[in-house]
């Protein structure tokens, strides 16, 4: 029996499914129908800056760019109100803008990032903000506690802080 037939079937099956309820990742085609895409994942695509068609996603909940190249966020990113999950995890982003504390994220996932600072008024994520992934980030114990009282509700994940004298 031959099992390239049913294989090709099935590849094309969880495509045409990952493109359902919401679920996209590919960016073309989210592109083809922004007022439905309500998860984009497009983890590992080699991306150097987040791109601007996800600004027209305004139904986005979730937004997943791990694995990138990333080095800026853009404070457009602010206009996506109903955006609540953001993961942006093992990317080369030094700081966020201030402008992303109007989000209401419950979740924020950042580890792996160069990140050891947020603005002061990432404190308006204080009553929304559920979960802060800062793994693998060298943070020293000052930097740390900073974090610990910008985000008390948070169920953080840290790792152990750094003698880096910052």
């Amino acid at each position: 029996m031959n099992k390239y037939p049913f294989l090709i079937l099935l590849l094309i099956s969880i495509n045409c499914f990952s493109q359902k309820n919401g679920y996209y990742n590919n960016l073309d085609s989210a592109i083809s129908n922004p007022t439905k895409v309500i998860s984009l994942v497009l983890e590992k695509q080699k991306l150097k800056e987040i791109p601007k068609e996800i600004i027209e996603f305004k139904n986005l909940e979730r937004l997943v760019l791990r694995r990138n190249y990333i080095k800026e966020v853009p404070k457009e990113l602010s206009c996506l109100t109903k955006l609540h999950y953001l993961d942006l995890s093992s990317n080369y982003i030094e700081e966020l803008p201030k402008e992303l504390s109007t989000l209401k994220l419950d979740t924020l996932i950042m580890w792996d990032n160069l990140i050891r600072i947020f603005p002061k008024e990432f404190e308006l994520l204080g009553n929304s903000l559920l979960y802060l992934d800062l793994r693998a980030i060298q943070m020293n114990k000052e930097e740390q506690k900073t974090i610990k009282q910008l985000f008390p509700n948070a169920r953080k994940r840290l790792d152990y802080p750094c003698n880096c004298n910052r």
